[in-house]
């Protein structure tokens, strides 16, 4: 063996320094690609970050879980606030007449106060030259157990956004004023 080399110096001399400069190319090859993902890594995590990726993928994850939990707090809070809401005088109506066709005008007034579920309360003032009354009924889904005037029932209809001859099953009839 050593003769050969011997006789090939040359080429035995040559083997060695291409195997060396093919790993300077590969070196040369991986530190470039190294450099590149590290620029990746620092575009995704920013700069001054002290951790691999692992970790920070894993700190995202839980800020997402985070806010996660956030919304699902903001759905519960936001239904609640519709509950309450529709517990809220969502549908009014003013109706103002002259109740014993006097002279005094139109004195009178009938207000419908509903809520989302149309129950609520009418108010009635009933004015004349001498005296005056007032009346509170409550209405629960757009009916009253008490008999309600026409100008109540006219109001109340007004209020839930119905025509006259829609409402059917609004107890009414005579006025018990």
């Amino acid at each position: 063996m050593s003769t050969f080399i011997e006789n090939n110096l040359s080429i035995a001399l040559l083997v060695p320094v291409a195997l060396a400069l093919l790993g300077v190319f590969i070196s040369g090859y991986l530190l470039v690609v190294l450099r590149r993902y590290r620029r990746d890594q620092r575009v995704i995590m920013g700069e001054g970050r002290e951790r691999d990726l692992i970790a920070h993928a894993n700190a995202v994850q839980a800020r997402v879980d985070g806010l996660s939990g956030d919304i699902t707090n903001l759905a519960n809070d936001l239904d609640r606030a519709g509950k309450r809401l529709d517990d809220c005088f969502t549908f009014r109506s003013v109706l103002r007449y002259d109740a014993y066709n006097d002279l005094s005008g139109i004195q009178s007034t009938s207000v419908a106060l509903l809520d989302a579920r149309f129950s609520g309360i009418i108010i009635s003032s009933i004015q004349s030259r001498d005296h005056a009354r007032i009346y509170v009924k409550e209405v629960r889904d757009g009916d009253s157990k008490e008999k309600l005037s026409p100008e109540e029932i006219e109001v109340l209809k007004k209020a839930m956004g119905l025509k006259a001859h829609r409402l059917a099953g609004v107890s009414g009839g005579g006025a018990d004023e």
